[in-house]
This record gives C-alpha cells, sequence and structure tokens, in this order.
C-alpha cells in the first residue's frame, strides 16, 4: 500500500485500467464472454472454452495451440496506429470435426460521454482487425480465409436506464428482389456487441437476460463496490481462484487510493475557491470549512507543493 501511495494518480489510473483488462481478460471471464456471446463456441462448455484458452502444460512449458494474444498496437501503412484492450483469437472446435478461428477484441470504456458515437469507433476497430489479416488468414487469391471478428465494447459508468443493455450489430443480408440467399459464412464476418453496465446496480438484483455473464463484469468494474463485496459476487458466480483474487484485492486497494486523492483534491480546490471568493488566508479557509484536524496537514503539505510548482513554472 505504501509503494502505491508513492505512485503519481496518473500512473495509478493507469494501473488500475490495466487490474481491470488482467481482470476481464482472465481465462474465467473470457470464457463466459465467448460461451454468451460468440455464435461458434455455443455448442461449447464453459470448462471446454477455459481449457482451450489455458492450454496445456508440457514439463516446464504451457503450450497452447488453440489461444493466441495479439499485439496491442495494430500499425497499418496508410492506416495509422491503433491500440486494443484485450486482444486474441480462438480456435475453436465444431461439432463437424472442423475447427473455426475466431478473433476477439474487447475493450472497457469507462467514458460513455465521448465526442463520438462508440459504435463508429467499435466498427473501425472491427475493420482494422479485418484489413490486418491480409497476408495472413486471406490475400487476393483466397478472400474465403477471412476470419470473423468480433469487438466487444463495455460501458460500466452508464446511466441506470442502460443497464443491462446488450446491443448487437452485425452484416444481415437484405432482399431487394428475389430470394436467392448467400451463404451466411460467406458475409457473416463483423460482430459488435455494446455491452452497458450502471456502477449503480445492485449486486443483489439479478439481470433479467445474461445475469451469469452481466453480474460478474459489472461487480469487477464497479468502482464503489469493496473487495469483500466482489469477491461475494464472483464466488457466487463460480469462481475460486487465488491469483484472480489476489489481482481483484490489488484492483480494490488502488481504487481506494484515487477515490480518497480525488475528494482531496476536490477539497484544496475548494479551499482555494473560498480563498479567492472570501480573501481568506489557507488556514482561515480550513476552519471556516471545519475541516478535521488529521487532514490539516496533508492539505498543508500539498497546498505548500503546489505553491512550489506554480513558481517553478
Amino acid at each position: 500500500m505504501q509503494q502505491l501511495n508513492l505512485i503519481t494518480s496518473s500512473n495509478k489510473t493507469i494501473m488500475y485500467d490495466q487490474y481491470c483488462k488482467m481482470l476481464i481478460g482472465h481465462p474465467y471471464m473470457l470464457s463466459r464472454i465467448i460461451s454468451c456471446f460468440v455464435e461458434e463456441a455455443k455448442h461449447l462448455s464453459l470448462d471446454e472454452i477455459k481449457k482451450l484458452i489455458k492450454g496445456v502444460r508440457i514439463g516446464d512449458k504451457i503450450v497452447n495451440p488453440h489461444f493466441h494474444l495479439m499485439d496491442k498496437e495494430a500499425f497499418i501503412k496508410d492506416e495509422g496506429l491503433m491500440c486494443y484492450g484485450i486482444y486474441f483469437y480462438i480456435d475453436l472446435p465444431q461439432i463437424d470435426q472442423s475447427t473455426k478461428r475466431v478473433y476477439i477484441n474487447i475493450e472497457i470504456q469507462n467514458n460513455p460521454y465521448t465526442k463520438y458515437h462508440l459504435v463508429t469507433r467499435s466498427i473501425a476497430y472491427s475493420s482494422r482487425m479485418i484489413s490486418s489479416q491480409w497476408g495472413r488468414e486471406y490475400d487476393s487469391e483466397n478472400y474465403d480465409g477471412m476470419k470473423k471478428v468480433y469487438s466487444f465494447w463495455i460501458m460500466p459508468q452508464a446511466t441506470k436506464s442502460k443497464d443491462g443493455c446488450i446491443n448487437q450489430l452485425k452484416i444481415a443480408e437484405n432482399h431487394l428482389s428475389g430470394n436467392y440467399e448467400e451463404k451466411i459464412e460467406s458475409y457473416d464476418k463483423e460482430e459488435q456487441l455494446m455491452i452497458y453496465l450502471s456502477k449503480g446496480h445492485s449486486p443483489n438484483n439479478k439481470y433479467e437476460s445474461y445475469d451469469e455473464i452481466l453480474m460478474p463484469i459489472g461487480a469487477l468494474l464497479n468502482n464503489t463496490l469493496n473487495y469483500q463485496e466482489k469477491n461475494e459476487v464472483i464466488k457466487e458466480y463460480g469462481l475460486d481462484d487465488e491469483e484472480f483474487k489476489e489481482r481483484m484485492r490489488d484492483m480494490c486497494n488502488l481504487g481506494e487510493i484515487l477515490e480518497l486523492e480525488a475528494i482531496k483534491s476536490e477539497r484544496v480546490r475548494n479551499i482555494k475557491s473560498i480563498m479567492t471568493k472570501l480573501k481568506m488566508s489557507f488556514k482561515e479557509a480550513i476552519a471556516f470549512l471545519e475541516i478535521p484536524e488529521d487532514e490539516v496537514l496533508e492539505l498543508e503539505l500539498e497546498d505548500a507543493f503546489n505553491n512550489d510548482l506554480k513558481n517553478k513554472n
């Protein structure tokens, strides 16, 4: 905990985001996401999907021919650089003994108020995932080698009215004339899923649909729940992994520090506002706001630090 306190706020925020990605990217969570939403895996059990993700231990090494993490930074000439949150492909065995490879991208979007529609960004990510397969999965001689891509967007800070909403967007065939049908595998190559969750959702209230995935994701990414509350949820939904819980505990500790820093920063802003508007000294403003004595020293140190930084600039 002391080490976390020494890290700057910006780096703590980056670390917190990384913890979120590590937890959502855990085989337990990935297997549930794939089981719920990936059509090519509907016939597989959770344990079967989890085994595909984890691979097999041979001696001191883990061998995994079915699951591969892709480079999070994808650069294509004339298309620019795109950075993914979680990006991988998985080979899914089918009932007819064949195997289907799908590429999956998962993004956690904490800011629901962007200048653009997140759906358009999701389409851009999916399109890049397809174009980056060129020369590896398909080329001008074999476009049929193109593999299907899924782009999942999780919004854990959505409004209550959107809580539990899941929007699926995919390519569909529309017969404008006649009734000839294309083979679905020829155009079913891209799918986006927008998942909306509210931090105001109580862990005691089950979701009407897809509760088996929405509740664990919602609990993990809900920054108003403490470690014990998160742990009760994931245990109820079948996860009892020590490594996972340890990472979750670290994330909760870091989240508490970030929350305290946010409260302290807000208090400092209020103090400075009082000082400006009422022409008070720092100590007079603290007394006016009746700030507890155990917080005064920290606030004085922060104020001195800010003044020193301002003078240097």
